[in-house]
């Protein structure tokens, strides 16, 4: 038996459509309840410090898996070592995604701003790429050390792409909407 196998085994795989129907769910949930929020002055600071932290906690954990990404393209690394990072990393990287949607749901967001909804989108892009992001994940696990095809390695590039372009569009959007 495989350390994947290992890994695995007894643990049940829900559905990719049930992962993508909660998340859609869980957006739009907080979507449509943020501008209903009480958010008083007490709240709002320790909303923000958990807001700064969890981008420090999530993004940092993404960087660095991206960072490892890019070392093994690189050859400066083994492919088992990058899918090891990844397995590290996911807890941190979804804990910090968690804790900026419900802090930034107590930040009073304006969500009839379409920056505001820049950021939004940004946000449940970065969730649902996540998920794709864990298949990809498996599937590189199971090749060991071996080369992985083009067709995976293109969809590992492109989760990390997507991943990019999400954290840094909702970092950006948050930092220039809070200079308004």
């Amino acid at each position: 038996m495989s350390v994947v196998d290992a890994a695995t085994r007894g643990r049940r795989k829900v559905p990719a459509a049930v992962t993508t129907a909660s998340l859609l769910v869980a957006w739009g949930t907080l979507l449509a309840a943020a501008p209903y929020l009480p958010t008083s002055s007490g709240i709002r600071p320790v909303a923000l410090f958990v807001h700064l932290a969890a981008v420090v906690l999530g993004f940092g954990a993404v960087l660095t898996l991206d960072w490892s990404g890019l070392m093994w393209l690189l050859g400066r690394q083994d492919l088992a070592t990058l899918v090891s990072v990844a397995r590290v990393v996911q807890t941190p990287i979804w804990l910090g995604l968690g804790l900026l949607v419900v802090s930034g749901a107590q930040l009073s967001p304006d969500t009839s701003s379409p920056l505001t909804v820049v950021k939004l989108v940004a946000v449940l892009a970065v969730a649902l790429n996540g998920q794709w992001a864990g298949r990809v994940q498996e599937r590189l696990a199971c090749l060991g050390n071996a080369r992985p095809s083009r067709r995976l390695l293109g969809a590992a590039v492109l989760v990390a792409t997507i991943s990019q372009a999400g954290w840094w569009t909702a970092t950006l959007v948050g930092f220039i909407s809070a200079q308004r």
